[in-house]
C-alpha cells in the first residue's frame, strides 16, 4: 500500500488535486482500481496536508443480478460511506439501443450518472481509478483510431456540473494495483459486462506488450513522454521564419497562421 499512497501523493502534489474542505466522490466500479482508490484516499487523509471528505458511489448497471453486498460490507469496515445506485444503463445500451460497440455510450451514461450522484451528495470532486496503463492505452487508442495525440487528463473541470474529475492513480502501474488488491483481499467484483475482454483497449494492451520485446520498461518511457509537457516537440511549437502573408495561397496562409498561433 506504500507505493499506492506514494503515487497518490505524487499526483496530488503535481496537479493540486485536493484542496482544503473538498468532498471527494469516488466512482466505485467494483474492480481492483476503484476499490484501491477508495481505500487509498481514506488512508491518504492521515498524511495529506489538507482536510477533505471521502464518499463512494457505485452504479448498478442492471446487467446481471450481481451481489454488491461484499463491497458494501467492506466499505463499512473502512468507515467510508458507500451508496449503491440502481440504474437501467445496461438495459438501454444492450437491450434498447442494441449497440454493436457499446463502450462509448455506456461510458457516457455512467459518467453522467456518477456526476449527478456526486452533485446530489455535495461533492465537488469526482475521483476515478484510472491507472498508468489506462493513460497509455488511451493514448494509443486515440493515436491509432482517431489519428490524434490525446489521452485523458489528471484533472478535468466540468463546468456544466461544477465538479472536477481527478485521477489520483495515474502514476500507479497496473501490476502493482493488481498485486496490492490481491494482498489486501479486496472484494473485487467479476466483470459482468457482455463485452468484457473483447474491446479495443485489450488490443492496446497487446500493442504495448509488443514494445517490451525491444525496450526495457516502455510503459515508464511512454508515461514520461505524456507527463513531461515541457519536452513536447510537436509541429505546433515550430519556430518559423516570418513570411509575407500576402504572397501565400489560401491553404498556405491557413497552415502558417495555425503554426504561428495567429488564428
Amino acid at each position: 500500500m506504500k507505493r499506492v499512497l506514494g503515487c497518490i501523493r505524487r499526483a496530488d502534489e503535481r496537479y493540486h488535486m485536493v484542496r482544503p474542505g473538498d468532498k471527494v466522490c469516488v466512482g466505485v466500479s467494483g474492480g481492483k482500481d476503484s476499490l484501491l482508490l477508495l481505500y487509498g484516499l481514506k488512508l491518504y487523509q492521515m498524511f495529506s496536508k489538507v482536510p477533505y471528505e471521502v464518499v463512494g458511489v457505485m452504479l448498478d448497471l442492471g446487467i446481471s443480478g450481481q451481489d454488491f453486498g461484499p463491497v458494501q460490507a467492506w466499505a463499512d469496515s473502512i468507515d467510508v460511506p458507500l451508496d449503491i445506485i440502481k440504474t437501467d444503463i445496461g438495459e438501454i445500451v444492450f437491450d434498447v439501443r442494441k449497440e454493436s460497440h457499446p463502450c462509448a455510450l455506456c461510458s457516457k451514461f455512467r459518467r453522467g450518472a456518477l456526476n449527478d450522484a456526486a452533485v446530489a451528495r455535495g461533492c465537488n470532486l469526482v475521483a476515478l481509478g484510472h491507472n498508468r496503463d489506462d493513460v497509455i492505452e488511451t493514448f494509443f487508442l486515440s493515436l491509432i483510431y482517431e489519428s490524434r495525440l490525446n489521452t485523458f487528463g489528471p484533472v478535468t473541470y466540468l463546468g456544466r456540473k461544477e465538479v472536477t474529475v481527478i485521477r489520483p492513480l495515474i502514476f500507479l502501474p497496473e501490476k502493482y494495483a493488481l498485486s496490492t488488491a490481491k494482498r489486501l483481499e479486496l472484494p473485487i467484483c467479476k466483470p459482468n459486462c457482455p463485452v468484457a475482454g473483447q474491446t479495443k483497449r485489450e488490443d492496446m494492451k497487446e500493442v504495448i506488450r509488443y514494445f517490451t520485446r525491444f525496450v526495457p520498461n516502455p510503459e515508464e518511457r511512454f508515461m514520461n513522454a505524456i507527463a513531461d509537457t515541457h519536452k513536447y516537440g510537436m509541429w505546433d511549437r515550430l519556430r518559423l521564419p516570418p513570411r509575407d502573408i500576402a504572397d501565400m495561397s489560401e491553404n498556405e496562409r491557413i497552415a502558417y497562421e495555425q503554426l504561428t498561433h495567429r488564428r
